[in-house]
């Protein structure tokens, strides 16, 4: 039996006392992190020494004689804290290796250092709607998962505090017998274009509108960020208006998350085959800029593209495709995007057409569809292709799938 780790996230409810604890336990592991990624930077600088994580950690109980306030954090969420200066380092190094902008590793003011961890059940446990943790009691939480933690196994508890909120996030063991989803059809298949237009155009015709969440929400971001710029650095009012603009983009981030967990189910239930475009989404959203020898061209119509693409959450939404795929025992594939909008699914030509061109409309063969749509459908060729059918198979399966009547069981439905 296979099993898998999923990240459940409650909001808890500390009273005005655990809140006040819980706020000075998070500034005492920022000190920790801070003072271990000080000595690591001051070993190699004056000694030429390269401390490893196990010598730091042996530490530790050196640490908590002569700081005695650290010890009702729990030795393992101490140790836990001195681990993630180490995965700094590793990925500073990782980076360097790969020829990518290494980025070293950085002290944690309080705006940079929002959460602590606890890496095993040592420390917490959950009792019903309550979550206990050593030294500071029992705390009320609010959550509903889609499978309950009482069908896994709790292996982690990170505690996070974002925008005056406190959440609880567990991390749970749990087969994939538990998380088992329904699928309503075992043979069905579909291909999946994304864009900024429409958000997603798929092999059977249907097209899921771009709810541009963030869009919806520009007029009261304006306003509040242009509100935040007025106010002098380091007084109330402007901490105060901080926490308005961090709201709403919070709230925009929610409405996304929402809609593509509930896009992603959908499409999961109806198809146990799932193809979409395998997209360089980093390479995508480069800004246009240049360089002061090179500028570049059309910088803010680029700008704005990228926004729309990253208001969309293409990566967000394949990772949630993939994961519930895999749920509901089926497969998810990305394939080379390449060519897959100018090629004409029936003919096999290729028409170039630019952005502003939106209907596929081929001269050799007469098809004319929109464009997306013809891409979902090369798409899914692609995808069958790779999967193992002959190529002659898969088009002439996806073709009677074009004509057959598939309403009833449309996503628009």
């Amino acid at each position: 039996m296979s099993y898998t780790t999923r990240n459940i996230i409650f909001r808890i409810y500390p009273s005005k006392k655990q809140c006040s604890e819980l706020y000075h336990w998070l500034n005492l592991h920022r000190e920790l992190y801070n003072a271990t990624l000080q000595e690591r930077r001051d070993a190699y600088r004056l000694h030429a020494i390269s401390l490893s994580y196990n010598h730091q950690q042996n530490e530790l109980p050196a640490v908590k004689e002569v700081r005695p306030d650290l010890i009702p954090l729990g030795s393992h969420a101490l140790q836990e804290t001195v681990r993630r200066v180490d995965r700094a380092y590793q990925g500073f190094f990782r980076r360097i290796k790969a020829g990518d902008k290494p980025g070293f590793p950085r002290f944690k003011s309080r705006d940079r250092f929002d959460s602590f961890t606890y890496p095993d059940p040592a420390g917490w446990k959950i009792i019903e709607k309550r979550l206990k943790i050593s030294n500071l009691g029992n705390i009320r939480m609010r959550g509903k998962p889609r499978v309950t933690i009482s069908e896994g196994e709790p292996r982690t508890l990170t505690v996070r505090h974002k925008n005056g909120k406190w959440y609880a996030v567990i991390g749970v063991r749990y087969s994939m017998e538990a998380l088992h989803r329904n699928c309503i059809s075992r043979s069905r298949k579909v291909g999946i274009d994304v864009g900024c237009k429409a958000m997603s155009v798929t092999s059977d015709h249907d097209f899921i509108e771009n709810p541009k969440h963030l869009l919806h929400a520009s007029a009261k971001l304006k306003t509040a960020q242009k509100n935040l710029s007025r106010k002098k650095k380091g007084s109330a009012h402007r901490d105060k208006a901080k926490r308005t603009v961090t709201r709403l983009h919070e709230q925009v981030a929610s409405r996304r998350k929402d809609f593509l967990h509930q896009l992603s189910a959908a499409i999961v239930f109806l198809y146990p085959f799932i193809v979409v475009e395998d997209l360089p989404l980093q390479n995508l959203t480069h800004s246009a800029k240049g360089t002061v020898e090179k500028p570049g061209k059309n910088v803010k119509q680029k700008a704005g593209l990228n926004r729309s693409m990253l208001d969309v959450g293409i990566g967000l939404f394949f990772q949630m495709l993939a994961y519930k795929a895999a749920e509901a025992g089926g497969r998810y594939m990305e394939v080379n995007p390449y060519g897959t909008t100018q090629k004409c699914f029936q003919c096999g030509a290729k028409i170039q057409k630019d952005l502003s061109i939106r209907t596929h409309n081929c001269p050799h063969c007469g098809f004319c569809v929109d464009r997306d749509y013809n891409a979902a459908l090369n798409i899914l060729f692609l995808g069958m292709s790779q999967a193992g059918w002959e190529p002659s198979e898969a088009w002439s399966y996806i073709y009677m799938a074009m004509k057959r009547e598939t309403t009833s069981m449309r996503l628009a439905a």
